[in-house]
């Protein structure tokens, strides 16, 4: 029940009539606004209509706003005027007429262009350099071609600074009286060769220019068509052609992705390869002749073995000291095992930056002595980690032995 009188507008603690909603208060639509304006101010426009009416009233409808333009601004009242003008970016002198913005003074009446500068448009025209040539460049610096004579080269540059070098325009143009059809690659290659000329001529050299765009990506004629006739190609290509090729590019990142699959099963099927040997001292020769048999090459690898290097010049010292980082680099691996290698050849007392004298005797007797140290190394490394791992109570010497000496009592005792 109490839902109803809610609905109804009723109190819920009494029964009483229920009270007529008192009417709207009508705004006047102000004098002299049309009814569209006047619609806006309706509901939720935040001014209030009533206090506008008023305020246009008091300031006589919308004669007082026309009159507050009026007045005008610190400069004056703003008005138009049609002027004349020309374009300083035209060389022709063309004198064109536009509305212009001006302020006018009330006190004096006179009136004043907002911008009384040049045509604000003309900062916008943007004239590209054209390279061109007198008769002292054309004799000595413009480069010959039987095939262009002085009146068709002519005809061409002045089409160029008519054209901007809208080379397309300018092909589509190109009609010398009495000379052979041009292709746009053929106008191309013939402006661009005489502004590198020119340009590297006014420059001084070649050397000083190196880095301008004329000099160090000269205009190729055939890279052109080329590129060209790879776009043609590529626009003449059917829908069905595109498919295709996505097919089989789809296809293709397939068959990969199963090959990367089976090559990473095989990867995880096969045996973890066995950790590296050490090197053998007896593998290593004994002692080093000095001179060879002929043919016999006299430098050595990582292994002190004789090796045949590419065609070149070696330095036996330098090459020697390579040999031997690689020797560190695959048999102690970390930069602690190669501190180890150069603090036991200090004490054996041979440098680790190779002999003083490379000869061919004295550079394989210090790779092999290299090599029965790192051997050395890599045996007192595994003897450590072996005895490392023996505690105690298990495998190690004192562990070994107190499980001899208890089991012999046990034996006493039985």
């Amino acid at each position: 029940m109490a839902d109803i009188k809610d609905i109804l507008g009723v109190p819920r603690t009494g029964g009483g009539p229920v009270e007529a909603p008192k009417p709207k208060e009508k705004v006047q639509r102000p004098a002299g606004m049309s009814r569209e304006a006047f619609a806006l101010l309706d509901g939720a426009h935040p001014v209030v209509p009533a206090a506008l009416a008023a305020d246009l009233q008091a300031k006589g409808g919308l004669a007082g706003l026309k009159d507050k333009r009026k007045t005008g601004t610190p400069k004056g009242q703003v008005t138009w005027q049609s002027r004349k003008f020309t374009n300083p970016a035209r060389a022709d002198g063309l004198e064109l007429q536009h509305w212009v913005k001006c302020h006018k003074e009330l006190a004096t009446g006179m009136v004043k262009p907002v911008d009384g500068g040049e045509y604000q448009f003309a900062k916008y025209n943007k004239k590209l350099m054209v390279y061109n040539y007198n008769d002292e460049e054309w004799n000595h610096v413009v480069p010959r071609d039987p095939d262009w004579q002085r009146g068709e080269t002519d005809y061409l540059m002045d089409l160029c600074q008519r054209l901007d070098l809208r080379f397309l325009v300018i092909a589509d143009r190109y009609d010398f009286p009495g000379g052979k059809p041009r292709s746009c690659e053929d106008l191309k290659t013939r402006y661009y060769s005489i502004a590198r000329a020119l340009h590297i001529a006014r420059e001084g050299t070649e050397a000083t220019i190196a880095n301008a765009t004329l000099v160090k990506h000269p205009f190729n004629a055939q890279h052109e068509r080329n590129r060209k006739a790879a776009i043609a190609l590529l626009l003449e290509r059917t829908p069905e052609q595109d498919r295709a090729e996505l097919e089989v590019l789809e296809a293709a990142r397939g068959v990969e992705a199963q090959r990367r699959a089976e090559a990473a099963a095989r990867r995880a099927a096969q045996p973890p390869e066995p950790p590296p040997e050490a090197p053998s001292a007896a593998a290593v020769p004994a002692e080093f002749a000095e001179e060879t048999e002929a043919g016999e090459p006299s430098l050595f690898d990582a292994d002190v073995r004789p090796l045949r290097p590419r065609p070149g010049v070696y330095a036996r010292g330098a090459h020697a000291r390579e040999m031997a980082a690689q020797q560190a680099a695959r048999l102690t691996g970390t930069a602690r095992g190669q501190k180890s290698l150069d603090a036991l050849m200090a004490d054996l007392g041979v440098s680790a930056n190779g002999p003083e004298v490379p000869t061919r005797a004295t550079c394989g007797a210090w790779l092999a002595l290299r090599m029965e140290a790192i051997a050395a190394l890599e045996l007192k490394k595994r003897l450590q980690a072996r005895l490392a791992g023996d505690t105690p109570g298990s495998a190690g010497p004192e562990g070994r032995g107190k499980r001899a000496h208890k089991g012999k009592a046990r034996y006493d005792e039985g």
